[in-house]
């Protein structure tokens, strides 16, 4: 006469352990007892990163189960094709890389607004030196003009 092994599921919630920073973000997932091939890591239609697992653990006449299932948000800026994981000695180790994003300051620094200023302030400088210089020999070359054409009467050479 064969029994039938009664089915219990045993809910958990492992310990997850989060590392962020502007490159990534990083996920450690405790699973103890666990294999690569119980375990399943994937991005829902919602954009959230589903952890799921289950590991049989038969005791006495009963089927034990051991599940779990976690949802985390992902980051804006996460690259989800570059999302990669690793299992090892029962923790679960995921890697979500960011979209490096250079940014511009808008408002420069008192130091910079200085520097700026100086060297506008000297390229104006030498701008008006070099305007009023052109000027001065235009103002020459009209005068000498002028005087050539009323006083020197060049007579044409025969």
């Amino acid at each position: 006469m064969q029994t039938s092994m009664e089915t219990i599921y045993e809910d958990f919630e492992p310990l997850c352990k989060w590392r962020k920073d502007q490159t990534s973000d990083a996920l450690e997932v405790h699973l103890p007892g666990f294999k690569r091939q119980q375990l399943k890591v994937q991005i829902n239609t919602s954009g959230m990163l589903v952890i799921a697992g289950e590991r049989r653990t038969d005791e006495d006449k009963l089927k034990r189960i051991s599940r779990f299932r976690r949802e985390f948000p992902v980051s804006e800026d996460c690259q989800p094709s570059q999302i990669h994981a690793k299992f090892s000695n029962g923790i679960l180790y995921l890697v979500m890389p960011k979209q490096i994003i250079p940014t511009v300051s808008s408002v420069p620094s008192a130091t910079e607004n200085v520097k700026a200023s100086t060297a506008t302030s000297s390229l104006m400088n030498l701008n008006k030196r070099i305007c009023l210089e052109i000027m001065t020999l235009a103002i020459s070359l009209a005068i000498v003009g002028a005087y050539v054409n009323n006083y020197c009467h060049c007579s044409p050479s025969d």
